[in-house]
């Protein structure tokens, strides 16, 4: 059974903020702005329509999310009751979100979070990219080498 999705589709909230960031972009207050000031606004407007999205794709993800029966844990252990929208907070490079999931319950045993699994959650609160994994390395080093050979360009 498919889960619920939001009237106004599952990408509402993201397409409300990108309304309203278009609607900013065409103000007189954007136009009055240098050019820095309208980067530096556009980059953090910009930053959080893709926290937005971020979340938006994880609710979806979580309204799709069927129940399953027979769930056992790292201990042996069924899992006999599930309990919906267990929430968790994940700091990602665009911004907190919350990652809504299924547990799997048994008394006096830790929950168990097969959708945590699915989507390669970090056990810690920051995603891997926020927490300097080796995955996020390579796009690191790219800036980094990008900044070497453009010496106009920052290099931050």
């Amino acid at each position: 059974m498919q889960g619920y999705v939001p009237r106004g589709g599952a990408f509402a909230e993201s397409g409300k903020c990108f309304g309203e960031l278009e609607g900013w972009m065409a103000s007189q207050e954007a136009a009055g702005l240098q050019h820095g000031e309208l980067e530096d606004e556009l980059e953090a407007r910009g930053r959080e329509l893709l926290r937005r999205l971020f979340q938006d794709r994880l609710d979806l993800t979580a309204a799709r999310e069927e129940r399953r029966h027979e769930v056992t844990g790292d201990d042996g252990v069924v899992r006999t009751r599930a309990e919906r929208g267990r929430e968790r907070p994940l700091v990602t490079r665009f911004g907190q979100v919350i990652v809504s999931r299924i547990a799997y319950r048994s008394p006096g045993r830790p929950n168990v979070h097969l959708a945590d699994r699915e989507l390669n959650l970090p056990r810690e609160k920051h995603s891997m990219a926020c927490a300097g994994s080796p995955r996020s390395r390579p796009r690191a080093a790219r800036w980094s080498r990008r900044a070497r050979r453009s010496p106009a360009r920052p290099a931050w």
